[in-house]
């Protein structure tokens, strides 16, 4: 992966400071590892990849917050709207923490909003308690430590468009309870994020080209099934099938046909 990304012309932080997109459509594609190499082969030309310290595939983790009964989970399998994700972000590379809450709109907009931490203890401070108290959301007095999420990621910029695209993979979770791990190194997980979705995005047209086609995943909800296969998952049902046959995993074929 590093020998077609050194292909890319490369991108620093601060100038990415342009297509930030805090407010914006984000489109999912998921599909298998073994694809993206000649995916990135075929779209250098269009597009910057972010350099950090000399790497081109960052470490991230994420820790997510919930409530004992899996309330953000529920309501994403259920699509309510104006629903929301806490977690922690920690940008491992370049070593920063950002305090984080996404919400998703009625109009399927994705509205983030964030501060920096200066340390990693990743409990709430008075200035994350207050970012909750002005969202005014659910049940955040109950949230908790429930999920670790790590992966590495590819983030690239477009040279004429405003618009990111991260591709996670090496895509591991970790039970905040009893601290089990489950890898799913197959998984490969492209996000558009633009002001509104283009099909005419160059990376659009190369997936369809290999037909992949857009495809709702939240890791947060994958990794919450891994752990809690009987939790409820109906409308998660055509999702799993799809990662079983990614990833040959049976427990997820199992699960889509309960």
């Amino acid at each position: 992966m590093n020998d077609i990304l050194s292909n890319f012309s490369p991108i620093n932080l601060s100038e990415m400071d342009s297509v930030r997109l805090l407010n914006r459509q984000d489109t999912k594609f998921v599909f298998s590892v073994e694809q993206l190499p000649t995916i990135l082969d075929k779209i250098i030309d269009s597009y910057y990849v972010l350099e950090v310290n000399g790497n081109r595939i960052s470490n991230y983790a994420s820790l997510y917050y919930d409530t004992i009964d899996l309330y953000t989970y529920i309501e994403h399998h259920n699509k309510r709207a104006n629903r929301f994700k806490v977690r922690y972000r920690h940008y491992i590379d370049s070593d920063l923490l950002f305090f984080e809450v996404k919400v998703k709109s009625n109009k399927n907009r994705t509205v983030k909003k964030r501060i920096q931490q200066d340390n990693t203890t990743f409990k709430f401070n008075e200035e994350a308690k207050n970012l909750l108290n002005n969202l005014a959301l659910s049940k955040v007095n109950e949230l908790v430590p429930t999920l670790w999420v790590y992966y590495k990621r590819i983030t690239l910029v477009h040279k004429y468009l405003k618009e990111r695209v991260t591709i996670d993979i090496n895509l591991s979770f970790k039970n905040c309870i009893n601290g089990e791990i489950i890898n799913y190194p197959e998984l490969a997980i492209l996000e558009l994020k633009q002001e509104r979705f283009k099909r005419s995005s160059t990376v659009v047209k190369e997936l369809k080209h290999s037909k992949i086609y857009p495809f709702k995943l939240s890791k947060y909800c994958l990794g919450t099934l891994s752990f809690n296969p009987q939790i409820k998952h109906n409308n998660f049902k055509k999702k799993l099938f799809k990662i079983a046959k990614i990833t040959q995993n049976e427990f997820y074929r199992t699960m889509a046909s309960s």
